[in-house]
């Protein structure tokens, strides 16, 4: 999951990095209600509000997800697990990446 937000003069997207999972522990790792990012794109200092953060889908975890299948589909081909276990994987990570980025997107503070 990566926090976003879009600059108000360049309209492009930034991410912040953040090890909150909704905008109320956000909120408590920041500390206040706005914070300020400079835009990567073109420098200009942006104040936002948290709740003007949207939460984007990271792949890279499904990706992990598909390594960890084929790890698992070279190990368990010979007792028949292979289409159970190795189609359930890259489905796991992708509904629990799903679920993180909908439970910050739903949330919203004060």
């Amino acid at each position: 999951m990566r926090l976003s937000y879009r600059c108000s003069s360049c309209k492009k997207d930034n991410t912040i990095k953040t090890k909150a999972f909704d905008r109320h522990s956000l909120l408590m790792e920041r500390g206040s209600n706005e914070f300020n990012e400079r835009c990567k794109h073109c420098g200009h200092f942006t104040k936002k509000h948290i709740n003007r953060l949207y939460a984007d889908d990271d792949y890279t975890f499904v990706l992990i997800g598909l390594v960890i299948a084929a790890i698992a589909t070279y190990f368990l081909w010979d007792f028949g697990y292979v289409s159970t276990l190795t189609g359930t994987i890259p489905i796991w990570f992708y509904t629990k990446m799903k679920k993180k980025s909908s439970i910050f997107n739903g949330s919203m503070v004060k």
